[in-house]
């Protein structure tokens, strides 16, 4: 399950900046949401796999979802403080939707290599994003848009 609970979950999303442009991910066709669609590094948090308690599991999700998408590592403590935060409730799937939004800043464009979920990446000029389809998470009250535009430096 890629989700927290079958009412919860917690949707990460990550602005990697490199060279002063953005690295996108279009969704593989056979994607659940928004299918074919450019999208921004992340995804859910699972439920930890763990015997012990444990803190800032969120940041250990986000680096896994990076990680696991791009083929790019990147430090936990580079997402020390978020630039987004919301909430949606979905009343006909009645699930609850926590979305955070990061921006980490790379000395350079690392190599991407691209897990089974996407089809393609491009760096993009934040300029470029309109040309970019991101379905609803793209339009000016979308979470992708909106974590886009608190992410420009």
């Amino acid at each position: 399950m890629h989700q927290l609970t079958e009412t919860v979950k917690v949707l990460q999303k990550v602005v990697l900046f490199a060279d002063k442009k953005v690295l996108i991910l279009k969704r593989a066709d056979t994607s659940t949401m928004r299918a074919g669609q450019w999208d921004l590094p992340g995804g859910n948090s699972e439920w930890p796999e763990s015997t012990v308690s444990k803190q800032s599991l969120h940041t250990a999700d986000i680096v896994r979802e990076t990680s696991e998408e791009t083929g790019i590592t990147i430090a936990a403590s580079e997402f020390s403080r978020p630039i987004f935060f919301d909430t949606y409730f979905d009343a006909e799937q009645q699930l609850y939707s926590i979305i955070v939004g990061w921006r980490v800043l790379l000395p350079a464009q690392p190599q991407v290599r691209l897990s089974l979920e996407h089809t393609e990446f491009a760096w993009i000029l934040p300029a470029e994003f309109p040309v970019y389809d991101f379905g609803f998470a793209g339009k000016s009250n979308g979470f992708i848009r909106q974590i886009l535009n608190r992410s420009i430096i």
